[in-house]
């Protein structure tokens, strides 16, 4: 890691662990958990020119990592997936959804009553960020903390919205629908 990033970080005050990932890298693709100086200064050879994140242990009581996702669509958020994994990375094709009926009704309740799953003061938090990122679209991954704050992972203008073929996940097509409609009603509420 270039000396200017160790000495950045520390005067922001930021300390191992941290997660490293390359720029110009997606989807998690080579990022990694550091958890001390010593490992920082280790893989700079292969992170020339990366992103440092401080590290938060978004871990449930369960031992599970979970990443909400929603799209926002005027500015209002809708819910469209969950998984969770024993892994800090989770992505929703690594982690064990088609084999964990559990995990799946967990997410189904998400997609039904998103307030009930994670709280008003998490929706309010949602519903702020939406004002606050002022996009007309845009999508959000996050966890939920253990005392019921929101962390953001990610927010960004390009995530995609599909429907589900596979009848073990066709639970999810009516949050996608309910997103598409609000997309639709959107455009139409536009001028010309």
């Amino acid at each position: 890691m270039p000396i200017g990033i160790t000495r950045a970080m520390r005067s922001a005050g930021v300390a191992p662990p941290v997660i490293v990932r390359p720029i110009g890298s997606h989807g998690g693709e080579d990022a990694r958990l550091i958890a001390s100086w010593a490992a920082l200064e280790e893989c700079g050879a292969y992170h020339q020119g990366a992103y440092v994140t401080e590290f938060v242990d978004s871990r449930g009581a369960d031992g599970l990592y979970r990443k909400y996702r929603a799209i926002f669509v005027d500015r209002e958020p809708y819910p469209y997936h969950l998984a969770m994994s024993r892994h800090w990375l989770v992505h929703y094709w690594t982690a064990d959804m088609p084999a964990n009926a559990a995990h799946r009704e967990e997410e189904k309740r998400f997609l039904e009553d998103p307030e009930a799953a994670i709280g008003a003061p998490a929706m309010l938090a949602l519903a702020a960020i939406g004002a606050r990122l002022g996009l007309d679209y845009a999508g959000i991954d996050f966890a939920i903390l253990p005392d019921g704050r929101l962390l953001l992972f990610e927010a960004n203008a390009t995530m995609l919205v599909h429907t589900e073929e596979s009848e073990m996940f066709a639970y999810k097509n009516p949050a996608a629908r309910r997103i598409r409609d609000a997309f639709d009603a959107m455009l139409a509420r536009l001028p010309g």
